[in-house]
């Protein structure tokens, strides 16, 4: 036995507040840097518009059906508002407001669907503590 007291730190209590912000931080910065990264190397793949996909896949399994969702459609409004602001200020090409809302509308669908069933299929095959 030591004479040294042990430092017991307490774990932040993760309230559902916290849960949330912490989500939409996480997929936020995630899908930025994704972003970023991809503007940096200038030439855009197939496979940089997938990883949004994963990220989505990781948000749900992480967070769960709801939070998941949530969390990784919130960039994409982002995104989609930068867009709009873009248009607006006389940028150069782009869909039009119309057709970027749409198609934000579509992306976020689309990769909702994967980070709810991601979170869905966790919280219906999580092993349970023996009673």
């Amino acid at each position: 036995m030591s004479t040294f007291r042990a430092n017991l730190q307490k774990q932040p209590v993760k309230t559902p507040r916290r849960l949330w912000i912490e989500a939409i931080v996480i997929g936020i910065a995630s899908e930025g840097i994704l972003a970023g990264a991809l503007m940096l190397l200038g030439n855009p793949t197939a496979f940089g518009p997938l990883l949004v996909f994963v990220i989505a896949v990781v948000l749900g399994w992480r967070y769960g059906p709801l939070r998941g969702a949530v969390a990784s459609i919130a960039p994409i409004g982002v995104f989609v508002v930068a867009e709009i602001i873009r248009d607006l200020l006389g940028g150069t090409g782009g869909a039009g407001i119309v057709g970027t809302i749409v198609i934000g509308i579509a992306v976020s669908l689309m990769i909702a669907f994967a980070a709810f069933l991601a979170g869905a299929i966790r919280t219906r095959y999580r092993p349970r503590p023996p009673a």
